[in-house]
Protein backbone atom coordinates (compact mmCIF):
# COMPACT_ATOMS: atom_id res chain seq x y z
CA UNK A 1 0.00 0.00 0.00
CA UNK A 2 1.58 3.11 -1.40
CA UNK A 3 2.12 5.87 1.62
CA UNK A 4 -0.73 7.96 2.28
CA UNK A 5 1.26 11.03 2.94
CA UNK A 6 3.14 10.96 -0.09
CA UNK A 7 -0.21 9.99 -2.19
CA UNK A 8 -1.88 13.91 -0.53
CA UNK A 9 1.56 14.92 -1.82
CA UNK A 10 1.12 13.76 -5.12
CA UNK A 11 -2.38 15.38 -5.49
CA UNK A 12 -1.32 18.90 -4.40
CA UNK A 13 1.54 18.87 -6.15
CA UNK A 14 -0.32 18.18 -9.26
CA UNK A 15 -3.10 20.98 -8.28
CA UNK A 16 -0.28 23.48 -7.77
CA UNK A 17 0.89 23.16 -11.22
CA UNK A 18 -2.39 23.43 -13.07
CA UNK A 19 -2.81 26.62 -10.98
CA UNK A 20 0.88 27.68 -12.36
CA UNK A 21 -0.48 27.30 -15.75
CA UNK A 22 -3.20 29.20 -15.15
CA UNK A 23 -0.78 32.06 -13.35
CA UNK A 24 0.13 32.89 -16.83
CA UNK A 25 -3.06 34.46 -17.83
CA UNK A 26 -5.16 36.91 -15.48
CA UNK A 27 -5.36 35.29 -12.39
CA UNK A 28 -2.77 35.81 -9.53
CA UNK A 29 -4.24 33.08 -7.21
CA UNK A 30 -5.76 29.81 -6.86
CA UNK A 31 -7.55 27.25 -4.40
CA UNK A 32 -6.04 24.19 -3.46
CA UNK A 33 -7.87 21.20 -2.31
CA UNK A 34 -7.41 20.53 1.67
CA UNK A 35 -7.33 16.97 1.97
CA UNK A 36 -7.32 14.74 4.90
CA UNK A 37 -5.87 11.21 5.93
CA UNK A 38 -9.28 9.69 7.03
CA UNK A 39 -7.70 9.22 10.42
CA UNK A 40 -7.60 12.63 10.49
CA UNK A 41 -11.27 13.57 10.19
CA UNK A 42 -13.67 14.37 12.92
CA UNK A 43 -16.09 10.98 12.36
CA UNK A 44 -13.45 8.58 12.56
CA UNK A 45 -12.16 6.81 15.32
CA UNK A 46 -9.01 4.72 15.81
CA UNK A 47 -9.79 1.09 16.85
CA UNK A 48 -7.71 1.05 20.36
CA UNK A 49 -10.42 4.08 21.69
CA UNK A 50 -13.25 1.59 20.80
CA UNK A 51 -11.34 -0.63 22.49
CA UNK A 52 -11.24 0.91 25.49
CA UNK A 53 -14.39 2.76 24.98
CA UNK A 54 -16.09 -1.14 25.00
CA UNK A 55 -13.52 -2.25 28.06
CA UNK A 56 -15.79 0.50 30.28
CA UNK A 57 -19.20 -1.49 29.25
CA UNK A 58 -17.51 -5.13 30.21
CA UNK A 59 -19.75 -6.87 33.01
CA UNK A 60 -16.59 -6.48 35.15
CA UNK A 61 -16.14 -3.21 34.83
CA UNK A 62 -18.97 -1.99 36.70
CA UNK A 63 -17.40 -3.41 39.97
CA UNK A 64 -14.06 -1.45 39.17
CA UNK A 65 -13.51 1.55 41.09
CA UNK A 66 -13.13 4.98 38.90
CA UNK A 67 -9.29 4.83 39.97
CA UNK A 68 -8.77 1.14 38.46
CA UNK A 69 -10.98 1.74 35.28
CA UNK A 70 -8.41 4.13 34.65
CA UNK A 71 -5.50 2.62 35.05
CA UNK A 72 -6.82 -0.19 33.13
CA UNK A 73 -8.05 1.95 30.15
CA UNK A 74 -4.33 3.61 30.43
CA UNK A 75 -2.46 0.17 29.84
CA UNK A 76 -4.40 -0.44 26.99
CA UNK A 77 -3.85 2.92 25.36
CA UNK A 78 -0.26 2.84 26.61
CA UNK A 79 1.65 2.78 23.51
CA UNK A 80 -0.78 4.47 21.39
CA UNK A 81 0.02 7.74 19.32
CA UNK A 82 -2.35 9.99 17.46
CA UNK A 83 -2.22 12.81 14.93
CA UNK A 84 -5.59 14.68 15.29
CA UNK A 85 -5.75 18.58 14.87
CA UNK A 86 -7.60 19.54 17.62
CA UNK A 87 -7.78 23.30 19.02
CA UNK A 88 -10.47 22.29 21.89
CA UNK A 89 -10.56 22.90 25.89
CA UNK A 90 -10.86 20.01 28.30
CA UNK A 91 -11.40 21.02 32.21
CA UNK A 92 -12.31 18.61 34.83
CA UNK A 93 -12.06 18.16 38.42
CA UNK A 94 -10.73 14.75 38.30
CA UNK A 95 -10.06 14.37 35.03
CA UNK A 96 -9.60 10.09 32.97
CA UNK A 97 -10.45 9.46 29.97
CA UNK A 98 -14.16 8.54 30.33
CA UNK A 99 -14.56 12.40 31.00
CA UNK A 100 -13.69 13.06 27.86
CA UNK A 101 -15.59 13.31 24.00
CA UNK A 102 -13.89 11.10 21.59
CA UNK A 103 -12.21 14.67 20.11
CA UNK A 104 -10.76 15.32 23.13
CA UNK A 105 -9.29 11.82 23.69
CA UNK A 106 -7.85 11.96 20.37
CA UNK A 107 -6.65 15.51 21.62
CA UNK A 108 -5.22 13.97 24.22
CA UNK A 109 -3.42 11.23 22.72
CA UNK A 110 -1.61 13.71 20.03
CA UNK A 111 -0.64 16.34 22.63
CA UNK A 112 1.00 12.87 24.63
CA UNK A 113 2.24 11.70 21.31
CA UNK A 114 4.14 15.30 21.07
CA UNK A 115 5.26 15.01 24.84
CA UNK A 116 7.26 11.53 25.02
CA UNK A 117 8.92 12.65 21.33
CA UNK A 118 10.21 15.47 23.72
CA UNK A 119 7.99 18.70 22.91
CA UNK A 120 6.35 19.70 25.85
CA UNK A 121 3.22 22.31 24.67
CA UNK A 122 0.94 24.07 26.47
CA UNK A 123 -2.40 22.60 26.84
CA UNK A 124 -6.02 22.39 29.02
CA UNK A 125 -4.23 21.52 32.72
CA UNK A 126 -6.41 19.00 32.63
CA UNK A 127 -4.98 17.01 29.84
CA UNK A 128 -1.52 17.62 32.31
CA UNK A 129 -2.98 15.81 35.04
CA UNK A 130 -3.73 12.87 33.44
CA UNK A 131 -0.27 12.58 32.17
CA UNK A 132 0.91 12.61 35.57
CA UNK A 133 -1.45 10.43 36.38
CA UNK A 134 -0.46 7.78 34.08
CA UNK A 135 2.91 8.04 35.32
CA UNK A 136 2.22 7.99 38.96
CA UNK A 137 0.74 4.32 37.69
CA UNK A 138 3.50 3.45 35.86
CA UNK A 139 2.02 4.39 32.20
CA UNK A 140 5.08 5.18 29.71
CA UNK A 141 7.53 4.65 32.29
CA UNK A 142 8.75 1.91 34.39
CA UNK A 143 7.91 2.13 38.49
CA UNK A 144 10.83 3.20 39.87
CA UNK A 145 13.27 5.76 38.72
CA UNK A 146 12.20 6.12 35.22
CA UNK A 147 8.97 7.30 36.38
CA UNK A 148 10.08 9.47 39.19
CA UNK A 149 12.37 11.21 36.49
CA UNK A 150 9.44 11.43 34.02
CA UNK A 151 7.55 13.00 36.37
CA UNK A 152 9.90 15.52 37.72
CA UNK A 153 11.19 16.36 33.96
CA UNK A 154 7.34 17.09 32.20
CA UNK A 155 7.05 19.03 35.79
CA UNK A 156 9.57 21.06 35.24
CA UNK A 157 9.15 21.58 31.93
CA UNK A 158 5.31 22.47 32.15
CA UNK A 159 6.09 25.24 35.26
CA UNK A 160 7.29 27.40 31.82
CA UNK A 161 3.28 27.86 31.74
CA UNK A 162 1.99 28.11 35.12
CA UNK A 163 3.00 26.96 38.60
CA UNK A 164 -0.61 25.56 39.18
CA UNK A 165 1.33 22.10 38.86
CA UNK A 166 3.58 22.76 42.25
CA UNK A 167 1.13 21.98 44.95
CA UNK A 168 0.40 18.47 43.80
CA UNK A 169 4.05 17.27 41.89
CA UNK A 170 5.42 18.32 44.79
CA UNK A 171 4.14 16.18 47.67
CA UNK A 172 3.64 12.97 44.70
CA UNK A 173 6.87 12.93 44.29
CA UNK A 174 7.53 12.65 47.85
CA UNK A 175 5.35 9.82 47.74
CA UNK A 176 6.33 8.34 45.38
CA UNK A 177 10.09 7.97 46.71
CA UNK A 178 8.17 6.89 49.74
CA UNK A 179 6.15 3.74 47.93
CA UNK A 180 8.68 2.88 45.25
CA UNK A 181 11.32 2.68 48.10
CA UNK A 182 14.17 5.49 46.12
CA UNK A 183 16.92 7.50 47.94
CA UNK A 184 15.34 9.35 50.38
CA UNK A 185 17.79 12.19 49.17
CA UNK A 186 15.27 12.43 45.62
CA UNK A 187 12.36 13.54 48.16
CA UNK A 188 14.56 15.98 50.21
CA UNK A 189 14.09 19.03 47.57
CA UNK A 190 10.13 18.52 47.38
CA UNK A 191 9.93 17.60 51.17
CA UNK A 192 7.38 20.56 53.19
CA UNK A 193 10.35 20.20 56.05
CA UNK A 194 11.42 23.81 56.62
CA UNK A 195 8.43 25.00 59.13
CA UNK A 196 8.95 21.36 60.97
CA UNK A 197 13.17 22.06 61.14
CA UNK A 198 12.41 25.63 62.61
CA UNK A 199 10.07 23.97 65.42
CA UNK A 200 12.89 21.67 66.16
CA UNK A 201 15.33 24.29 66.15
CA UNK A 202 13.11 25.73 68.88
CA UNK A 203 12.56 22.57 70.86
CA UNK A 204 15.91 22.19 71.07
CA UNK A 205 17.06 25.39 72.68
CA UNK A 206 13.73 25.06 74.59
CA UNK A 207 14.99 21.56 76.29
CA UNK A 208 18.98 23.70 76.52
CA UNK A 209 16.90 26.75 78.76
CA UNK A 210 15.37 24.22 81.12
CA UNK A 211 18.78 21.83 81.77
CA UNK A 212 20.65 25.44 82.53
CA UNK A 213 17.53 26.42 84.91
CA UNK A 214 19.03 27.39 88.76
CA UNK A 215 17.64 24.62 91.16
CA UNK A 216 14.02 25.28 92.31
CA UNK A 217 14.33 27.62 95.20
CA UNK A 218 17.38 29.63 94.21
CA UNK A 219 17.46 32.84 92.20
CA UNK A 220 18.34 33.44 88.51
CA UNK A 221 21.57 34.37 88.31
CA UNK A 222 22.33 37.16 84.95
CA UNK A 223 22.28 35.82 81.69
CA UNK A 224 25.73 35.34 80.30
CA UNK A 225 25.33 36.74 76.83
CA UNK A 226 27.16 36.06 73.54
CA UNK A 227 28.47 32.20 74.98
CA UNK A 228 26.88 30.33 71.97
CA UNK A 229 26.31 33.55 68.88
CA UNK A 230 25.68 30.82 66.52
CA UNK A 231 23.32 28.78 68.21
CA UNK A 232 21.20 32.26 68.87
CA UNK A 233 21.08 33.54 65.86
CA UNK A 234 19.62 29.79 64.57
CA UNK A 235 17.10 30.51 67.01
CA UNK A 236 16.38 33.94 66.04
CA UNK A 237 16.45 32.86 62.29
CA UNK A 238 13.63 30.10 63.83
CA UNK A 239 11.70 32.91 65.87
CA UNK A 240 11.44 34.97 62.74
CA UNK A 241 10.38 32.29 60.54
CA UNK A 242 7.74 31.28 62.22
CA UNK A 243 6.46 34.37 63.74
CA UNK A 244 3.73 36.19 62.43
CA UNK A 245 5.93 39.53 62.97
CA UNK A 246 9.04 39.28 61.44
CA UNK A 247 11.59 41.13 64.25
CA UNK A 248 14.29 40.66 61.34
CA UNK A 249 13.52 42.69 58.75
CA UNK A 250 12.42 45.53 61.69
CA UNK A 251 14.68 48.73 61.52
CA UNK A 252 15.82 47.64 65.35
CA UNK A 253 17.48 44.75 63.60
CA UNK A 254 19.34 46.45 61.15
CA UNK A 255 20.52 48.63 63.98
CA UNK A 256 21.00 46.69 66.77
CA UNK A 257 21.19 43.01 65.68
CA UNK A 258 23.49 42.03 68.38
CA UNK A 259 21.14 43.38 70.86
CA UNK A 260 17.87 41.78 69.26
CA UNK A 261 19.57 38.60 68.82
CA UNK A 262 20.42 38.44 72.60
CA UNK A 263 17.29 39.39 73.97
CA UNK A 264 15.38 37.80 71.79
CA UNK A 265 17.15 34.76 72.62
CA UNK A 266 16.71 35.19 76.46
CA UNK A 267 13.34 35.93 76.55
CA UNK A 268 12.76 32.43 74.76
CA UNK A 269 14.65 31.13 76.93
CA UNK A 270 12.77 32.61 80.03
CA UNK A 271 9.92 31.89 78.33
CA UNK A 272 10.67 28.36 78.35
CA UNK A 273 11.10 27.90 82.16
CA UNK A 274 7.99 30.11 82.86
CA UNK A 275 6.07 27.50 80.59
CA UNK A 276 7.41 24.74 82.54
CA UNK A 277 7.00 25.60 86.14
CA UNK A 278 3.33 27.38 85.06
CA UNK A 279 1.58 25.13 82.50
CA UNK A 280 0.77 22.04 81.34
CA UNK A 281 2.34 22.17 78.22
CA UNK A 282 5.97 23.51 77.15
CA UNK A 283 6.30 26.68 75.18
CA UNK A 284 6.64 24.99 71.71
CA UNK A 285 4.44 22.22 72.42
CA UNK A 286 1.68 24.55 72.96
CA UNK A 287 2.56 27.08 69.96
CA UNK A 288 2.97 24.46 67.40
CA UNK A 289 1.77 20.67 69.05
CA UNK A 290 3.43 17.91 69.68
CA UNK A 291 4.57 15.06 66.50
CA UNK A 292 2.72 12.42 66.24
CA UNK A 293 1.13 10.14 63.61
CA UNK A 294 -1.64 10.12 61.30
CA UNK A 295 -3.12 8.48 58.59
CA UNK A 296 -1.83 9.51 55.11
CA UNK A 297 -3.36 9.32 52.20
CA UNK A 298 -0.93 8.00 48.74
CA UNK A 299 -0.69 10.78 46.08
CA UNK A 300 -3.54 12.43 47.14
CA UNK A 301 -5.42 14.21 44.48
CA UNK A 302 -4.04 11.72 41.78
CA UNK A 303 -6.39 8.99 40.04
CA UNK A 304 -3.86 6.51 41.63
CA UNK A 305 -4.69 2.26 41.80
CA UNK A 306 -2.45 0.27 43.76
CA UNK A 307 -1.18 -3.02 42.37
CA UNK A 308 -1.41 -4.83 45.73
CA UNK A 309 -1.19 -4.58 49.36
CA UNK A 310 2.40 -2.53 49.92
CA UNK A 311 4.81 -4.22 52.05
CA UNK A 312 5.11 -3.41 55.64
CA UNK A 313 7.96 -0.31 55.72
CA UNK A 314 9.54 2.74 57.65
CA UNK A 315 10.81 5.47 55.75
CA UNK A 316 12.78 7.78 57.18
CA UNK A 317 12.53 11.22 55.30
CA UNK A 318 13.78 13.90 57.42
CA UNK A 319 14.79 14.26 60.87
CA UNK A 320 11.06 15.89 61.27
CA UNK A 321 9.21 13.02 59.02
CA UNK A 322 8.94 9.58 58.81
CA UNK A 323 6.58 7.46 56.81
CA UNK A 324 5.21 4.21 57.76
CA UNK A 325 2.77 1.34 56.19
CA UNK A 326 1.25 -1.45 57.77
CA UNK A 327 -1.27 -3.75 57.03
CA UNK A 328 -1.61 -1.85 53.63
CA UNK A 329 -2.13 1.41 55.69
CA UNK A 330 0.27 4.19 55.69
CA UNK A 331 0.97 6.95 58.36
CA UNK A 332 2.83 10.20 58.24
CA UNK A 333 4.63 10.62 61.77
CA UNK A 334 5.53 14.55 61.69
CA UNK A 335 4.04 17.75 63.28
CA UNK A 336 0.82 18.49 61.80
CA UNK A 337 -0.07 21.96 62.67
CA UNK A 338 -0.74 23.26 59.36
CA UNK A 339 3.04 25.34 59.06
CA UNK A 340 0.86 28.05 59.80
CA UNK A 341 3.14 31.60 61.25
CA UNK A 342 1.99 31.63 65.02
CA UNK A 343 0.43 34.65 65.75
CA UNK A 344 1.45 34.00 69.53
CA UNK A 345 4.99 34.09 69.06
CA UNK A 346 4.22 36.73 66.93
CA UNK A 347 2.82 38.82 70.29
CA UNK A 348 6.12 37.78 72.24
CA UNK A 349 8.51 39.03 69.17
CA UNK A 350 6.80 42.29 68.72
CA UNK A 351 6.76 43.02 72.43
CA UNK A 352 10.68 42.39 72.27
CA UNK A 353 11.16 44.72 69.60
CA UNK A 354 8.77 47.18 71.04
CA UNK A 355 10.40 47.37 74.40
CA UNK A 356 14.08 46.95 73.17
CA UNK A 357 13.55 49.95 70.95
CA UNK A 358 12.11 51.99 74.50
CA UNK A 359 15.42 50.91 76.21
CA UNK A 360 18.09 51.98 73.18
CA UNK A 361 16.16 55.18 72.59
CA UNK A 362 15.39 54.36 69.21
CA UNK A 363 13.99 56.86 66.59
CA UNK A 364 11.52 54.44 65.18
CA UNK A 365 9.37 53.25 68.71
CA UNK A 366 6.52 50.85 68.55
CA UNK A 367 2.61 51.95 69.02
CA UNK A 368 1.77 49.74 72.77
CA UNK A 369 -0.06 46.93 73.11
CA UNK A 370 -2.14 45.06 75.96
CA UNK A 371 0.46 42.52 76.24
CA UNK A 372 0.42 40.77 79.15
CA UNK A 373 2.40 41.78 82.60
CA UNK A 374 4.55 38.56 83.00
CA UNK A 375 5.76 38.71 79.34
CA UNK A 376 6.53 42.01 79.55
CA UNK A 377 8.20 41.54 83.17
CA UNK A 378 10.67 38.91 81.88
CA UNK A 379 11.56 40.79 78.54
CA UNK A 380 12.32 43.90 80.66
CA UNK A 381 14.13 41.98 82.73
CA UNK A 382 16.62 40.31 79.90
CA UNK A 383 17.10 43.77 78.48
CA UNK A 384 18.07 45.04 81.70
CA UNK A 385 20.42 41.72 81.90
CA UNK A 386 21.68 42.61 78.21
CA UNK A 387 22.48 46.10 78.95
CA UNK A 388 24.69 45.89 82.07
CA UNK A 389 26.71 42.67 80.67
CA UNK A 390 27.32 44.76 77.34
CA UNK A 391 28.56 47.92 79.76
CA UNK A 392 30.90 45.63 81.29
CA UNK A 393 32.15 44.22 78.17
CA UNK A 394 31.79 47.53 76.00
CA UNK A 395 36.03 48.66 74.45
CA UNK A 396 37.66 50.61 76.86
CA UNK A 397 39.13 54.18 75.33
CA UNK A 398 43.03 54.63 76.64
CA UNK A 399 44.11 58.14 76.00
CA UNK A 400 48.00 59.02 75.84
CA UNK A 401 49.10 62.36 76.99
CA UNK A 402 52.00 62.75 75.14
CA UNK A 403 52.90 65.67 77.28
CA UNK A 404 53.72 63.93 80.12
CA UNK A 405 56.37 61.58 78.03
CA UNK A 406 59.20 64.02 78.29
CA UNK A 407 59.03 63.64 82.22
CA UNK A 408 58.73 59.96 82.49
CA UNK A 409 61.96 59.68 80.31
CA UNK A 410 64.06 61.88 82.14
CA UNK A 411 63.12 60.12 85.21
CA UNK A 412 63.98 56.83 83.68
CA UNK A 413 67.05 57.84 82.71
CA UNK A 414 67.97 59.42 86.04
CA UNK A 415 66.90 55.73 87.52
CA UNK A 416 69.12 54.07 84.64
CA UNK A 417 72.15 56.41 85.48
CA UNK A 418 71.81 55.71 89.28
CA UNK A 419 71.64 51.89 88.78
CA UNK A 420 74.82 52.21 86.95
CA UNK A 421 77.97 51.16 88.44
CA UNK A 422 81.20 52.58 87.64
CA UNK A 423 82.76 49.86 85.13
CA UNK A 424 79.23 50.01 83.27
CA UNK A 425 79.43 54.26 82.94
CA UNK A 426 83.08 53.33 81.62
CA UNK A 427 82.13 51.48 79.07
CA UNK A 428 79.05 53.63 77.94
CA UNK A 429 81.30 56.48 77.33
CA UNK A 430 82.40 56.39 73.52
CA UNK A 431 84.82 58.77 72.46
CA UNK A 432 83.32 61.66 70.36
CA UNK A 433 84.48 62.91 67.21
CA UNK A 434 86.33 65.85 67.29
CA UNK A 435 84.33 68.48 65.91
CA UNK A 436 84.17 72.54 65.66
CA UNK A 437 83.58 74.35 68.93
CA UNK A 438 79.80 75.45 68.79
CA UNK A 439 78.83 78.66 68.81
CA UNK A 440 77.39 79.40 72.12
CA UNK A 441 76.69 82.29 73.85
CA UNK A 442 79.46 83.99 76.46
CA UNK A 443 78.44 82.57 79.78
CA UNK A 444 77.32 85.40 81.46
CA UNK A 445 74.57 85.84 78.81
CA UNK A 446 72.09 83.19 79.82
CA UNK A 447 68.99 85.72 80.36
CA UNK A 448 69.42 86.89 76.77
CA UNK A 449 68.62 83.59 75.18
CA UNK A 450 65.65 82.53 73.02
CA UNK A 451 62.83 80.04 74.91
CA UNK A 452 64.17 80.39 78.13
CA UNK A 453 66.92 77.97 77.17
CA UNK A 454 70.33 77.29 78.84
CA UNK A 455 73.27 77.68 76.97
CA UNK A 456 73.86 74.06 77.00
CA UNK A 457 70.54 73.25 76.07
CA UNK A 458 70.91 75.97 73.27
CA UNK A 459 74.03 74.29 71.74
CA UNK A 460 72.34 70.67 71.87
CA UNK A 461 70.05 72.01 69.60
CA UNK A 462 72.54 73.93 67.14
CA UNK A 463 74.48 70.61 67.18
CA UNK A 464 70.90 69.05 65.66
CA UNK A 465 70.34 71.70 63.32
CA UNK A 466 73.94 71.21 61.69
CA UNK A 467 73.57 67.42 62.03
CA UNK A 468 76.84 66.65 64.33
CA UNK A 469 76.53 64.81 67.06
CA UNK A 470 75.48 66.51 70.44
CA UNK A 471 79.06 67.34 72.13
CA UNK A 472 76.88 68.33 75.91
CA UNK A 473 76.78 65.61 78.41
CA UNK A 474 73.45 64.51 79.89
CA UNK A 475 71.66 64.27 76.35
CA UNK A 476 68.91 62.78 77.71
CA UNK A 477 67.86 65.14 80.55
CA UNK A 478 68.48 68.03 78.39
CA UNK A 479 66.45 66.61 75.03
CA UNK A 480 63.44 66.33 78.09
CA UNK A 481 64.26 70.35 78.98
CA UNK A 482 64.13 70.96 75.31
CA UNK A 483 60.75 69.67 74.54
CA UNK A 484 59.04 71.23 77.74
CA UNK A 485 60.50 74.77 76.97
CA UNK A 486 59.75 73.87 73.45
CA UNK A 487 56.18 72.64 73.80
CA UNK A 488 54.36 75.98 73.85
CA UNK A 489 55.80 77.31 70.74
CA UNK A 490 55.11 73.90 68.57
CA UNK A 491 52.54 72.27 70.72
CA UNK A 492 54.12 68.71 70.60
CA UNK A 493 57.52 67.14 71.08
CA UNK A 494 60.26 68.71 69.11
CA UNK A 495 63.31 66.01 69.62
CA UNK A 496 62.92 62.39 69.66
CA UNK A 497 64.83 59.51 70.23
CA UNK A 498 65.60 57.11 67.26
CA UNK A 499 66.46 53.19 67.35
CA UNK A 500 69.97 53.48 68.48
CA UNK A 501 69.02 55.67 71.10
CA UNK A 502 70.47 58.75 69.83
CA UNK A 503 68.25 62.41 69.76
CA UNK A 504 67.34 63.83 66.78
CA UNK A 505 65.01 66.77 65.66
CA UNK A 506 61.19 65.97 64.38
CA UNK A 507 61.68 66.62 60.63
CA UNK A 508 58.50 68.77 60.63
CA UNK A 509 59.91 70.68 63.35
CA UNK A 510 63.10 71.76 61.90
CA UNK A 511 62.16 74.92 60.23
CA UNK A 512 59.81 76.00 62.94
CA UNK A 513 63.25 75.64 65.34
CA UNK A 514 65.58 77.43 63.31
CA UNK A 515 63.71 80.08 63.30
CA UNK A 516 62.94 80.44 66.30
CA UNK A 517 67.26 80.84 67.20
CA UNK A 518 67.40 83.62 65.16
CA UNK A 519 68.54 86.16 66.35
CA UNK A 520 66.06 89.52 66.87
Amino acid sequence: MADVDAIIEQILAASRAKGGRALSSERTYADEPILLRGSQLASYLPEPIRQMRALARRGEARTWSDARLFVEQARLMENFEDDFPYEGEFSSYFPTYESMTNAQLRGYFTWRTHVRRGKVEQTSLSFAFVYLYELVNGIGATPGEDAFRAIESFWQAYRAFGSTLDRYVRPWLVDYVAYHDLPVAWASPYLNAAHDRFVAVLRRAELRALEEAPPKGRRRAPRAFDVDPAADEALLAALDALSTHRICEGRLYRDEPDAVRSVASAVFADLARHYASKRSQGLTESLFGTRHAMPHLMFASAVFYPAGRHADCIVELDETCRYVCQNGIWTCDSLHDGGVRSARLGQVLRAVDRQLRLALDHPNPLKGHADPKYLVKIIDRAIGDYLAWRADHAPRRIEIDLSKLAGIRSTAAETREALLVDEEREESVIPAAPTPAPQAPRQGDEKDLPLGLTSEELSLLHDLLDGRPPSASGADLLVDSINEKLFDLLGDTAIEFDADGRPALVEDYVEDVSDALLPN
